[in-house]
């Protein structure tokens, strides 16, 4: 048997599959589960024993997602089925730690084990991020000075850890959309994760892992497809969980009781509502403050970049919009009402949810 073990996105674990033609994890465990379930006994009761063929599979895949329909015992014992079967080619996608050891020391020369490449952060990336932060992210110039300093570091390879970057301000001023910015840059679909969405007896069995079946951060990183990973409202859990970043944004690995996930090369986004520095060490703790490797702060939108704003927003809804509701549209003073309210409109969010809401008022009533 070859066992191939594959951490990483689930694009590149298919890429490396040689067999369309497989069995299915899932369903090999159903067929043995209904085998020893046919047991026939004599009529004194005994078991009588058979004789089984050992069946011949190719190829048989697990999918990350296939371990959570499988129970502690039988992770535990994972290694002692696949032997049960003449596999020639185990394939086996982002497996809890427990099977990766045990399939390693049986099967040791034939096991092979591969990491997801990300994309990594060069300086003509970095160039590119440049030519295009004025027009992707508007009013945020300190910001983006600084950003940009930050990862030149990361470009010249002068990291040999994460990148971690906490960014504080308002909310809607384009904390989260710099994030998206840079993953798309780097060609990849940023990996996000909001906090909020977590409350304290969650957030606990989440960071350090619980039962394999369990959802885990861990777990979740391992799956990713991007190396640039948001972890959005980071200043919503409580601040007992910050220890088990310590390691993570020191030096890149990130262990749960099932999974261990390496974050060397990644570029960690962290954000935050906070409004000053102080507030952020008081809240999150000198601890955590002192590894982020930049703290930038995002001001709120001046008027003009309010304006700017609602013009490409503006422009981008109503180019989405049909030809016979343009007409509409042209034909009523919904835009001078809109830009009206620039002095009353503080965010993108809220820029964006107006202009929306308008622009389909005016074509309802114009239908109704």
């Amino acid at each position: 048997m070859k066992v191939f073990i594959y951490y990483g996105g689930l694009n590149g674990f298919r890429d490396i599959i040689s067999d369309d033609n497989y069995m299915h994890i899932i369903d090999l465990v159903i067929q043995d589960d209904e085998k020893r379930r046919n047991i026939k006994v004599d009529i004194e009761g005994r078991e009588i024993e058979q004789i089984e063929e050992t069946l011949h599979y190719e190829t048989v895949v697990a999918f990350s997602d296939d371990y959570a329909s499988l129970t502690e015992s039988f992770i535990e014992s994972f290694s002692n089925f696949a032997f049960r079967y003449n596999i020639d080619n185990l394939y086996l996608h982002n497996p809890p730690d427990s099977i990766t050891k045990r399939m390693k020391q049986y099967i040791k020369n034939d096991c092979y084990i591969q990491e997801q490449k990300y994309n990594i952060l060069g300086i003509e990336e970095l160039k590119a991020i440049k030519a295009g932060f004025p027009n992707k992210i508007i009013g945020q110039i300190i910001a983006q000075r600084q950003i940009l300093s930050t990862l030149y570091n990361v470009a010249k390879g002068r990291f040999d850890k994460p990148c971690v970057m906490l960014f504080y301000g308002n909310t809607g001023v384009g904390k989260t959309e710099t994030a998206k910015y840079i993953a798309d840059v780097l060609g990849q679909p940023l990996f996000r994760k909001q906090f909020s969405m977590l409350h304290s007896n969650e957030f606990g069995s989440y960071i350090f892992g619980g039962k394999h079946s369990q959802n885990s951060l861990a777990k979740e990183l391992v799956e990713r497809e991007s190396n640039v990973v948001l972890f959005d409202e980071f200043d919503k859990p409580n601040p007992v969980f910050y220890s088990a970043f310590y390691q993570l944004f020191d030096e890149g690995v990130l262990v749960d009781k099932n999974y261990t996930v390496k974050m060397k090369n990644s570029i960690i986004i962290c954000t935050s509502n906070f409004m000053s520095e102080k507030e952020i060490k008081e809240k999150l703790g000198e601890p955590i403050f002192f590894r982020f490797d930049a703290v930038i702060r995002f001001d709120s939108l001046s008027k003009d970049s309010v304006e700017e704003i609602m013009h490409v927003e503006y422009q981008k809804q109503y180019n989405a919009l049909e030809d016979d509701e343009k007409q509409i549209i042209d034909n009523s003073d919904i835009m001078n009402k809109l830009f009206s309210l620039t002095n009353s409109l503080k965010n993108a969010r809220q820029i964006k949810r107006i202009i929306k809401e308008a622009l389909s008022a005016v074509i309802i009533n114009n239908f109704l």
